[in-house]
């Protein structure tokens, strides 16, 4: 069995003020073209289709357009869980119906994980939906105040009746302990409980996850990345998608499937008259200017040759580049984190474990509903 897993398209996501819809068609355009000649038997989407809860018309067209062709023209099963950035609701709307034309969608949490079989020469293969677990949810679900992500996890996990003689694939949506991050996904982390401990999840052969945007595995744990490149953190990303082959129980193979994009998103750094005298491009720029003395109007300069110039910085321009609190550099903490100093020193007291999750469900419900950049 040949199936591709993906994640993190983020249809609707703005960089800079840009709309990146027409990039993200671009490249869905080539993947439906390599569908029409080499279609997987099933499709694998972990989570975060969109960028926020409510996206834009055009993202929703566009992935409406994208999954009719796929389902409906090329007839290939496909498996979606919601992510932390899509609204559960909305994602799941119609799956009772849709679920009889092969397009499996699990969008909003639930008890029970559904699981969906499909065979080939070798016997069955079982794929689990698990979309993305907000802890507060799933303790109103369970009734239960759990300890973290592993134990909440772990609970859901043990729940599952995983035949080991068969072979078996989870998809999900969570921050394993030992990724990678970048700048684009920021974990609403209390404490490191929101990231997950990778030996509860032994029993799969394959875990396709979704939420990291760095392509990476870590056991049998594969995160696809995200479907382009999103913040110039992930300049030095090679994006894709994953085609797994599998064979008799043991026997996975993992191919890196990349396809072209409009543009790249490249970091370039340099004296002014250095890059000047480069070559011209297209592609979205992050341009770092070493000059020690101001540059009058380098911005609108730099355009007139680098059209998508989207972030411009003069590191040795500046007296500092650190801001602070409560020697907290502000920029790089979770809102989560940041709340809590400043519950400390208006209340001078700790919030509790219970009143921290509340928070960060608060703050995930408030990224889904704005597409804010993280």
């Amino acid at each position: 069995m040949k199936f591709i897993h993906t994640a993190d398209w983020h249809l609707g996501k703005i960089i800079y003020s840009n709309y990146m819809t027409w990039d993200q068609k671009y490249i869905l355009d080539n993947f439906l073209a390599y569908l029409s000649k080499t279609p997987p038997d099933v499709l694998l989407i972990a989570g975060d289709l969109y960028d926020r809860g409510i996206p834009p018309s055009e993202a929703v067209i566009l992935l409406n357009e994208l999954l009719s062709k796929i389902v409906l023209e090329l007839k290939i099963p496909t498996l979606i869980i919601s992510g932390n950035h899509d609204s559960d609701e909305r994602l799941e709307f119609l799956n009772g119906i849709l679920s009889n034309m092969n397009l499996h969608i699990e969008g909003t949490l639930k008890k029970e994980v559904k699981k969906i079989t499909f065979n080939d020469e070798y016997g069955p293969v079982n794929f689990f939906m698990l979309p993305y677990v907000d802890p507060q949810k799933a303790s109103d679900i369970f009734e239960i105040n759990f300890e973290g992500k592993t134990q909440l996890l772990k609970h859901y996990l043990d729940s599952i009746d995983v035949n080991e003689e068969e072979r078996n694939v989870l998809i999900a949506h969570e921050y394993i302990m030992g990724g990678l991050n970048s700048e684009s996904e920021r974990p609403l982390s209390i404490g490191g409980s929101e990231y997950v401990d990778p030996s509860i999840f032994e029993k799969f052969d394959y875990v396709a996850l979704g939420h990291l945007h760095r392509p990476q595995k870590i056991k049998n744990i594969y995160y696809s990345g995200s479907l382009l490149k999103y913040s110039f953190s992930e300049a030095d990303h090679v994006k894709g998608m994953n085609l797994v082959e599998m064979k008799e129980k043991g026997n996975i193979k993992v191919e890196k499937l990349s396809f072209n994009r409009a543009k790249d998103m490249k970091v370039i750094r340099g004296s002014f008259d250095d890059v000047m005298k480069m070559e011209s491009s297209d592609d979205y720029l992050q341009i770092i200017l070493e000059n020690t003395k101001p540059v009058y109007d380098a911005i609108n300069k730099l355009r007139a040759k680098f059209p998508n110039v989207l972030s411009l910085d003069f590191p040795n321009l500046k007296t500092n580049d650190e801001i602070k609190t409560r020697d907290y550099n502000i920029k790089k903490i979770s809102p989560v984190d940041l709340f809590e100093l400043f519950y400390q020193e208006v209340k001078n007291q700790e919030l509790s474990f219970e009143e921290k999750q509340i928070v960060a469900s608060i703050f995930n419900e408030l990224q889904k509903a704005s597409g804010e950049e993280k």
